[in-house]
């Protein structure tokens, strides 16, 4: 018996992908900074350390119910999604061939949840129930 995600979960669970995905760049990237020169040598620095921090900021907008910022990261990720397909087939690396799947599941997950955000917008949901941190920074009362 198959279990029925609720479209909350489902953008929840996009969110949470997208933050996950935004921390381990940002922490790879860090690494590069320190002079890891295996990291520094795929790529990682400063440009891969803004986008992550873009991508971790994409993601707690996605759970806070903002259904641009879900466009936006389908938009950003289907892009590298071609770069590093151009690139594995280019120089046929596996770290690229990585970078790839975790882009193509989170194009996967994106897909998957711009149809519960559209219900949850028409319904007047959130995907995100209330929080202290969410009426901080939203400044709701």
């Amino acid at each position: 018996m198959k279990k029925r995600i609720t479209p909350e979960k489902r953008v929840g669970n996009t969110a949470n992908l997208m933050i996950f995905l935004g921390i381990l760049y940002s922490s790879l990237s860090i690494l590069a900074f320190t002079g890891c020169d295996f990291f520094n040598g795929r790529g990682y620095g400063v440009v891969t350390l803004i986008i992550a921090i873009s991508v971790i900021g994409l993601g707690y907008a996605i759970r806070f119910g903002s259904q641009t910022c879900l466009y936006v990261a389908t938009g950003i990720f289907t892009a590298a999604a071609v770069y590093f397909i151009f690139v594995f087939l280019s120089g046929k690396s596996f770290f690229t061939l990585i970078r790839l799947s975790l882009c193509l599941l989170v194009l996967s997950s994106l897909g998957r949840s711009i149809p519960a955000m559209i219900k949850l917008k028409a319904t007047g949901s959130d995907p995100d129930r209330s929080s202290k941190y969410k009426n901080f920074f939203l400044r709701r009362k």
